[in-house]
């Protein structure tokens, strides 16, 4: 018959590998889970960042502002978007139509 103190000398080491098996598992469940939300709010982030581009739908309606920047120099109609908003965003800096920093 073999000794008590063998025997409890394996049980410890089985719940010690067990335990750590276990963690490993925990661990990349929650980097899986940590890496699929950094994706949706990469991607989120780059919704919002084109939405920030393009004017709001009070801006771009007829007589907005935005139709106000393409009618003052009929070349910008010809610009592609990005290069639109660039200007129209430059535009409104100039004529003090953005809001400041500091302000809210």
């Amino acid at each position: 018959m073999p000794d008590p103190e063998s025997q409890l000398t394996v049980i410890l080491v089985a719940t010690c590998v067990g335990l750590a098996l276990l963690s490993v598992v925990l661990m990349l469940w929650i980097t899986r889970r940590l890496s699929r939300i950094e994706r949706l709010l990469a991607r989120d982030s780059g919704r919002l960042e084109m939405a920030e581009l393009a004017p709001s739908v009070a801006e771009t309606s007829a007589g907005g502002a935005f139709e106000a920047f393409l009618r003052e120099d009929p070349v910008r109609r010809g610009l592609t978007k990005g290069e639109q908003f660039a200007a129209y965003r430059q535009w409104r800096q100039e004529k003090g139509m953005n809001w400041s920093a500091g302000a809210g």
